[in-house]
């Protein structure tokens, strides 16, 4: 019998968007009662200062905000609080 490689390389194709989607939502960071006045951010664990504001648990060389830029759009018109 001959292999046939499509149902393999359909099904990669098909799992590629499920782990675009889901690594967006281990690292999006929900503002949980969370207020930002003037670079401060105040909530129930009291105030810092912030020096950039970030969506994500993660920073560093990895900049999350170019990769999962239109998944973020799609976010925000969903969720937009």
């Amino acid at each position: 019998m001959r292999k046939h490689t499509a149902p393999l390389i359909a099904a990669i194709l098909l799992l590629l968007p499920v782990l675009y989607t889901g690594s967006y939502a281990a690292l999006v960071a929900p503002h949980r009662g969370c207020v930002v006045v003037d670079g401060w951010a105040c909530g129930g664990d009291g105030c810092i200062q912030l020096t950039r504001t970030t969506d994500y648990r993660v920073a560093g060389r990895f900049r999350p905000e170019r990769f999962f830029w239109p998944l973020e759009q799609v976010d925000r018109k969903l969720r937009p609080t």
